[in-house]
């Protein structure tokens, strides 16, 4: 049975719950996970991060599978919660926004994509 990720990321498996389809819900997903699972996060992306990149620069973005879509909302994920590790140092800072009050407007590349409207 195929995992969330391509088959050279199966050790990314155990975040599949980071990959989420909008910035909104990574940051609350981000906003709930403790500092430890942020870190562990952070740490597995620092392995992994680089090589999901390249290997996703080799597919046109509206060509993405599902498993590929996946993996890039993972390293999008991976850039919201490096804010928590090498900033804030904690998943809930006292000196920004709550991110309930954070809608993002253009949120929702992945359908843009997929209709073939434009941005």
């Amino acid at each position: 049975m195929p995992g969330t990720f391509p088959d050279d990321f199966t050790a990314l498996e155990p975040f599949s719950d980071w990959a989420l389809p909008t910035e909104h819900d990574r940051n609350s997903y981000r906003w709930r996970a403790t500092l430890a699972e942020s870190q562990a996060f952070y740490d597995a992306m620092l392995g992994h991060g680089a090589t999901a990149l390249e290997y996703l620069n080799g597919f046109p973005i509206d060509e993405l599978d599902a498993r590929q879509t996946s993996l890039l909302n993972l390293c999008l994920a991976f850039t919201e919660v490096s804010v928590t590790i090498e900033m804030y140092g904690e998943p809930q800072p006292k000196y920004v926004f709550p991110i309930a009050r954070f809608i993002p407007l253009h949120d929702g590349w992945n359908e843009t994509f997929a209709t073939g409207a434009s941005a």
